[in-house]
């Protein structure tokens, strides 16, 4: 398989936006689904990172196993990129993977600093609430501390912050933050 073999099907997803041909194609050619990470760890220029990972998010909602052997990359990728679609898409990924020990505690940092940058589009700090309420789940101890970033963080929110919010205490609600005190 080569690259610019890949890059072709990407420029094809971004003309025509059709993730079932792309999905299928990935089907019959798992290989490929190596190099479609290389070009998003890589962030090539747009729209190529963009829609890569844009790729990856509807592989990963629809063939997770294919996308779960990249975790760690995707993990390493949000400490270096800057770019909003990237960061978004791939904290998406994570959010449909089982989330592994790799790099834990630096995550959930990344996670919380995602939602306390104000200038972070809203659906990158939702994305991170979904994988944080995980880590309350594995880890009790953490909720007091996110719930009170989530609350000093809402002020002026959108919406679907507001949703993100509700449903992370939803997901989490059987931890009762007074008995960990």
């Amino acid at each position: 398989m080569n690259i610019n073999i890949i890059r072709e099907k990407i420029l094809e997803v971004k003309a025509r936006r059709d993730f079932t041909e792309i999905q299928n194609y990935f089907e019959t050619h798992p290989d490929g689904i190596e190099l479609l990470v290389t070009v998003l760890i890589n962030e090539e220029d747009y729209p190529l990172k963009e829609y890569s990972s844009w790729i990856l998010v509807h592989l990963c909602k629809s063939h997770p196993n294919l996308v779960r052997p990249f975790y760690d990359q995707f993990v390493d990728l949000l400490f270096i990129s800057q770019d909003q679609t990237v960061l978004r898409n791939v904290v998406n990924i994570i959010s449909h993977l089982k989330i592994k020990n790799y790099r834990e505690s630096e995550l959930i940092d990344v996670l919380i600093s995602f939602i306390q940058e104000h200038r972070n589009k809203v659906a990158l700090q939702v994305y991170s609430m979904q994988i944080l309420a995980l880590f309350v789940l594995k880890y009790p101890e953490l909720k007091k501390e996110i719930v009170e970033i989530l609350d000093l963080n809402d002020k002026d929110k959108t919406p679907a912050y507001n949703s993100g919010k509700r449903n992370f205490m939803k997901k989490t609600k059987k931890i009762n933050l007074d008995l960990l005190n």
